[in-house]
């Protein structure tokens, strides 16, 4: 693995908040000749500018809204535009987490501010990731089943009528399948081992699109990025996805090494070459945050190369 990447942040007296490193599910945009990752954050979504990828100045919040807390990996799409981003957060002085539902925020800058439009969803909603393909906009997200053989948090698509509409027609695409995947065992109040796939990420090459996505739970120190593959061919609202290299085997992108721990929740970018890079999150093995509201995951870059249906990580930077 090359997990030992994670890349170093300026930091500013106009942006008192970003004094610590952390910068959980970052997701990274490309416009105008700069990058802009943003992540989740408890009092707003952090962004971070940089030319190259290699450093970072924290740029302060790009949503801040007084009244939420807890603002869940945030996705930002351009389109017509406008900058939107997709989000979750909970009210200030709400304890259920469950109480995430997924949003929409618009503004005419990558740094906003994004102002909330809409929430789509009343029930637990987090992770989104949207794309456009064939001129059609499609809603990836993570919710939760409580029934079946394995239950626990699944990815579902659904088609968008506009940034603000979704279909209403939702398909679950991708859900848990081996142990590496559980989140909590005999979780309190369901009996069950509970199991968890969040984070999706959709890009495609070639005939192949692939479906990265984050299993267990970031808390965990083997938290890990895998992936699904479908074939492009097929309109997306019918295709198949199938782990790799199977379903019912182990085989992560990114997971712990010897340099980090709780790697996941990614995002895909080009580089300054043209590159394909992953932007993910991990915690350095042996360092103890020393900051409030650091819990130790810092923002990672490293390579990836497609070959077929397979995907290998190589060292960046």
């Amino acid at each position: 693995m090359f997990n030992n990447n994670p890349r170093p942040i300026t930091t500013s007296k106009d942006n008192p908040q970003s004094a610590y490193l952390c910068n959980p599910d970052p997701y990274c945009i490309f416009h105008d000749g700069m990058y802009y990752c943003y992540s989740t954050g408890y009092l707003g979504v952090n962004v971070l500018r940089s030319k190259d990828l290699k450093t970072f100045e924290h740029m302060g919040f790009a949503l801040h809204d007084p009244t939420k807390v807890a603002y869940w990996a945030p996705a930002v799409f351009f389109h017509e535009g406008l900058f939107y981003m997709y989000y979750s957060n909970i009210p200030l002085g709400e304890t259920d987490p469950h109480q995430e539902f997924l949003q929409v925020a618009v503004a005419d800058n990558p740094l906003g501010p994004f102002v909330y439009k809409k929430t789509f969803f009343d029930e637990f909603t987090i992770d989104p990731h949207v794309i456009q393909k064939n001129g059609e906009l499609y809603l990836f997200y993570s919710k939760n089943i409580v029934e079946g053989e394995k239950i626990g948090t699944i990815i579902m698509l659904d088609k968008m009528l506009n940034p603000f509409t979704v279909a209403g027609k939702p398909r679950l695409i991708l859900q848990p399948t081996i142990p590496q995947e559980i989140h909590v065992k005999n979780r309190p109040g369901y009996g069950r081992d509970w199991y968890t796939i969040e984070g999706a990420f959709y890009f495609e090459h070639g005939d192949t699109g692939f479906l990265m996505y984050s299993a267990n739970a970031f808390g965990h120190e083997d938290y890990f990025v895998g992936y699904a593959t479908c074939d492009t061919n097929v309109p997306l609202e019918e295709a198949v996805f199938t782990k790799y290299p199977s379903d019912y085997e182990y085989n992560p992108l990114l997971s712990k090494d010897e340099f980090c721990n709780g790697c996941g929740h990614n995002s895909m970018i080009h580089g300054p070459a043209g590159e394909l890079l992953v932007v993910y999150h991990g915690r350095r093995n042996g360092t103890q945050p020393t900051v409030p509201g650091d819990d130790g995951r810092s923002l990672c870059v490293s390579e990836v190369k497609v070959d077929g249906n397979e995907l290998r990580l190589l060292r960046w930077g």
